[in-house]
């Protein structure tokens, strides 16, 4: 079900001519990240995010590849 929903947001920004799919994914769940990869994206930035709480979060930026 994500796939689909991810497939489709794709396909709706695309008609909006929305040219960057991007999203952050925590570094920790790896599974989470080799899903986007299957999907073509990449790794493009690691940085720690700090949530509400003032919990640092090390996630990374993944893009859609051209």
């Amino acid at each position: 079900m994500a796939k689909t929903l991810i497939v489709e947001l794709e396909k709706y920004a695309r008609t909006h001519r929305k040219s960057i799919s991007e999203c952050k994914v925590r570094m920790r769940v790896q599974k989470n990240i080799e899903f986007y990869q299957a999907l073509g994206y990449v790794i493009t930035k690691e940085e720690i995010i700090v949530n509400r709480n003032s919990i640092a979060i090390p996630v990374v930026t993944m893009a859609l590849s051209n």
